[in-house]
Order: C-alpha cells, then sequence, then structure tokens
C-alpha cells in the first residue's frame, strides 16, 4: 500500500517533468517561439516606422516637384522677356528700326527747324542708336545753337524720335545793323537775327560788338530783375571826351545818365530816388554823385538857349 503511493507518486512527478529530451525540446520550441514573436514585434515596429517616414517623405516629395515646376515656370517667364527683348532689339538695330520723324518739344524762341539741322540726326541713323547717342546729340545742338540750354533724345514709338529742349531764358536785346539779337542769362549774345524783338526785354541801341558792349553786359548781369525789368532801352552816347557815357530810359519816362564802369552800383538806387521825386519827370543824372532835372526845366533852358543863340549881336 504504501509503495503503491510512492509509486504513482514517482509516475506522476516524471509523467510532468518529462524526460531531458523531452524537457530540451519543449525549451527550444519555447525559445523559437519567443523569437518568432520577438521577430514579428520587431518587423512590426520597422513597419511602422517604414510607413511613418513614407509619410515624411511623401510631402517633401511633392515639395520638391512643385518647386521644380516653379522653377521651370520663372525659367519660362525669364526666357519670354529675354525672346522680347532679343526681337525687339533686332528690329530697332536693323534698316527696319531707322528713324521715320522727328519731334521737337520746349523750343519757344529757337526754330524747330534749326533744332533738328544741329543734331544731325537723319533718316539713315537707327531710332535705338540716336537714344544711346543722347550726349553726343547734346552737344552738338548746344554748341551750334548758343540759346539752348540743354537737349536730351527720347525713343517715340518704335522709329520715332523727341527732342526735348530747354532754352537760356532772354534777358534783353542788342540791336544793330537792322537786326535784334538776344542777351541770354549766361551773358552772351545768340547769333540769330530776328526782325523784331519778342516780348518787353530792355533793347541795347548804339553798341557796336565790342568790348563796350561786353562792359554793359557784364554789369547789366549784375541788377536785379525788377530793375532790369524797369528799364526800356539801353543807348551808347559815349564820345570822345567820355567813351563810357550811356542813357538808359526808364518806364516810368525818366531818363538816367550813367558811365559804364559804375552803372550797376548806382542804377540800384534808383527805386530810392524814384519814391523822393514823386510824379516828376526828368533826368536823373548819376555819372558824377546824383542830380536831378525835370523835362519841364530843361525844355525851358533849351528853349532860352535857342533864343540866345538866335538874338543878333549889337
Amino acid at each position: 500500500m504504501v509503495f503503491g503511493k510512492i509509486r504513482q507518486k514517482l509516475n506522476s512527478k516524471s509523467s510532468s517533468a518529462g524526460t531531458p529530451w523531452q524537457r530540451a525540446t519543449a525549451e527550444a520550441e519555447r525559445q523559437n517561439k519567443a523569437q518568432i514573436k520577438q521577430q514579428i514585434t520587431i518587423n512590426g515596429r520597422t513597419h511602422r516606422l517604414l510607413e511613418e517616414k513614407k509619410a515624411k517623405l511623401k510631402p517633401r516629395k511633392n515639395l520638391s516637384e512643385t518647386a521644380k515646376t516653379g522653377k521651370r515656370q520663372g525659367y519660362l517667364g525669364w526666357y519670354s522677356i529675354f525672346l522680347v527683348g532679343a526681337i525687339g532689339s533686332s528690329f530697332l538695330v536693323s534698316p527696319y528700326g531707322k528713324v521715320k520723324d522727328i519731334y521737337v518739344e520746349g523750343a519757344e524762341d529757337v526754330p524747330e527747324q534749326s533744332i533738328i539741322d544741329a543734331s544731325h540726326i537723319t533718316g539713315k541713323l537707327t531710332a535705338l542708336g540716336v537714344v544711346w547717342n543722347d550726349e553726343k546729340i547734346h552737344a552738338y545742338i548746344t554748341n551750334t545753337l548758343s540759346q539752348v540750354k540743354t537737349a536730351e533724345v527720347t525713343l517715340r514709338g518704335m522709329n520715332d524720335v523727341t527732342i526735348h529742349v530747354t532754352e537760356h531764358e532772354t534777358i534783353a536785346y542788342v540791336y544793330s545793323g537792322g537786326s535784334y539779337y538776344n542777351v541770354l542769362e549766361n551773358g552772351t549774345v545768340a547769333d540769330t537775327e530776328l526782325k523784331v524783338p519778342i516780348g518787353n526785354n530792355p533793347i541795347i541801341t548804339s553798341f557796336e560788338m565790342n568790348q563796350n558792349l561786353e562792359d554793359l553786359l557784364e554789369q547789366y548781369m549784375q541788377l536785379t530783375d525788377s530793375v532790369q525789368n524797369s528799364i526800356s532801352e539801353i543807348k551808347y552816347t559815349g564820345t570822345e571826351e567820355n567813351p563810357y557815357a550811356i542813357t538808359v530810359y526808364m518806364n516810368d519816362g525818366n531818363e538816367v545818365k550813367a558811365i559804364l564802369p559804375s552803372f550797376a552800383e548806382k542804377i540800384l538806387y534808383y527805386p530810392d530816388i524814384v519814391s523822393q521825386l514823386g510824379e516828376t519827370k526828368g533826368t536823373i543824372d548819376l555819372e558824377v554823385g546824383v542830380y536831378f532835372t525835370p523835362f519841364a526845366q530843361a525844355t525851358e533852358e533849351e528853349a532860352s538857349a535857342s533864343a540866345d543863340s538866335t538874338t543878333p549881336a549889337e
């Protein structure tokens, strides 16, 4: 009875533990299952990582394609601009791009045809070439026409050009040899002959084109605009005894006697002198000091002198 329980216990223990070979086989199977499970886990994680990476790379790929598309469009735009520019430039430098019409803007005293002639622009030149040589054309015009201060050439359409000019302001006219010549703001006298003066600028008469005229213009340039505008005429009245004498006729009816070396200095006092004279008109002598002789008194003196000269001597 006791041996039977012992045998039963041993059999039970033996059957639960198994033989060494069975235990080794079971352990191997267990490890194999663990490895397979671990491999599946690793493969799963790797798969998820790959999927995440693909998901991240996909937008980048799309972004790269968009950037490439944008670059292609940019290149196409620049190429189009370059192509249009090349075609336009080819036309302008070709015989078809030669100057057709010439326009002048800004000219008032100088004839437009004189400006065109001085520019040396002809139908044999290309419009683009004319614009490129703008400074040379400016020199042609200003050196030929002293009245022109600046000249600028711009393209007008495909074949036409426009010459934009500004002129020196005319501040007086010199009357000589039956013609009038512009005295410009820079003190030079233009070569252009005019039959009649334009505007109300002072007229300079009886001067020859010599040093006396240059001295007068030097003095005249020192006057203020208000004084210049008050002068009607400046006449040379020099003699052998007084070669620098001038007579200035004012717009208000007065006459001024002066000499060239001190003319600019003394004529500046004219507004103050006139304010003291009131409505009385006459001759203001500025040659030496300041003397005023009313026209009425001068007329009486001239009449008296004339009567004395006609009275027979006893």
